[in-house]
């Protein structure tokens, strides 16, 4: 599972290093407070490795942020972690992207 994890962050890395084509929000990245960044950085990483079929774990959090140059306190991924533990994320992702009609 760890050579997963590694190429999951690699090709992750490019996509969550991209810079913004346009205004994506009504706060500068640089506005934004360290823990909502640190909270950011988790969601993405977490909708990564379900994605990809991987375990939503301490370690395999903090891969993936790595990977994409961030830098976040210790105690968040494994937070996530315990978080995550036991939830149908798959049906999260899919309730929130239904139509509106």
């Amino acid at each position: 599972q760890g050579s997963r994890v590694s190429d999951v962050s690699r090709r992750s890395q490019s996509f969550l290093s991209l810079p913004p084509l346009a205004a994506m929000a009504e706060v500068p990245a640089a506005e934004v407070p360290q823990a909502e960044k640190d909270e950011l950085f988790c969601a993405y990483a977490a909708m990564i490795l379900q994605d990809s079929g991987l375990d939503i774990s301490e370690d395999n959090l903090n891969t993936l942020i790595k990977a994409a140059g961030g830098s976040i306190e210790s105690f968040f991924p494994a937070l996530f972690a315990k978080m995550c533990q036991g939830k149908d994320i798959e049906s999260m992702l899919k309730f929130g992207g239904g139509g509106g009609g």
